[in-house]
């Protein structure tokens, strides 16, 4: 492990969070995550090299096998191409032409498909050379395996760059900004999804909250510093948005609460997959839609636009 100081503002000067397990994967260790005193940042410190790391990101780690046709229901698969659709629908939303679109972190490629049935020029950048391969050989997509920093995209050439839950996992989310400020046309848009610190969830779950997921999110940034940032790499705000996770990411929070409290995750399992229906579900929807309407969701979906 290595002791970093903040990526912001470079400051040592930080105040503790939270700390504890690898919940999602339940693994031993002991992570810390801290808040920078001079500009609110809130970061894994000390944080595992990207060698410690890789084990954390298995073949079966969640977000890979629950985007290529191995979720383990009907209900999950569903809502999955639902939540691809409104990413694309998104997108159009604040984008009303098509053109080169570049998903970094694209998993197994399913977002990338759908917006390449919508018209657009599709690529991809994923780390993981399980769900890279996948999305090559079953989307027949466009997607290198590597870091952004690793590829040769030449300046001003996509018209909208994405980063669903990835910005987060970067250990040097300023200088990923400005590589794609450089690769991002004039006008062009940013959308980055990122859990926010200030949400309900984050408030009622505390330090097992599924947004810190220790030690694989290296940077949680609330509203205010993501807008530090924009504007540090040569972005302008368009505006921040909720969207997605709901029922699923709540059932999620109540599973790692469990884990921290040494209940029987097999009997959870149980209780988890019963409330995971389609009623529940819509009993449910109101109070979730209210989060999103009032930028409280889990997850805050940022728009920026370049220059």
């Amino acid at each position: 492990m290595q002791t970093v100081p903040c990526n912001y503002c470079g400051s040592s000067n930080s105040r503790p969070v939270n700390h504890g397990r690898d919940l999602l994967l339940n693994r031993d260790g002991d992570f810390h995550l801290v808040e920078c005193v001079e500009c609110g940042l809130v970061y894994q410190n000390p944080q595992l090299t990207l060698k410690e790391l890789a084990p954390y990101y298995p073949v079966n780690y969640l977000p890979y096998s629950e985007s290529n046709g191995q979720e383990k229901s009907t209900i999950q698969k569903l809502s999955n191409n639902h939540l691809e659709n409104r990413r694309v629908k998104l997108i159009s939303k604040h984008r009303d032409q098509i053109g080169k679109v570049l998903d970094i972190g694209c998993s197994t490629g399913t977002f990338l498909n759908q917006m390449r049935q919508n018209g657009w020029d599709a690529y991809g950048v994923e780390t993981s050379l399980h769900a890279s391969e996948y999305a090559r050989t079953h989307f027949g997509l466009d997607v290198t395996t590597s870091t952004l920093g690793e590829t040769d995209f030449p300046d001003e050439f996509f018209d909208v760059v994405t980063m669903w839950d990835v910005l987060e996992h970067v250990n040097d989310p300023k200088e990923t900004l400005r590589q794609i400020a450089r690769i991002l046309k004039p006008g062009g848009l940013l959308l980055v999804s990122v859990p926010n610190p200030e949400s309900m969830g984050a408030k009622v779950f505390r330090d097992v909250w599924v947004g810190w997921d220790r030690p694989r999110h290296l940077h949680i940034f609330s509203p205010k510093v993501i807008k530090k940032y924009l504007n540090a790499t040569g972005f302008k705000l368009k505006t921040i948005e909720s969207l997605g996770g709901r029922l699923g990411l709540t059932l999620l929070n109540l599973e790692f609460w469990a884990n921290k409290q040494g209940i029987d995750l097999v009997k959870f399992g149980r209780f988890r997959n019963a409330l995971y229906n389609p009623v529940f579900r819509i009993v449910t929807y109101p109070f979730y839609r209210l989060l999103e309407l009032t930028n409280r969701a889990t997850n805050m979906h940022v728009f920026a636009t370049k220059g």
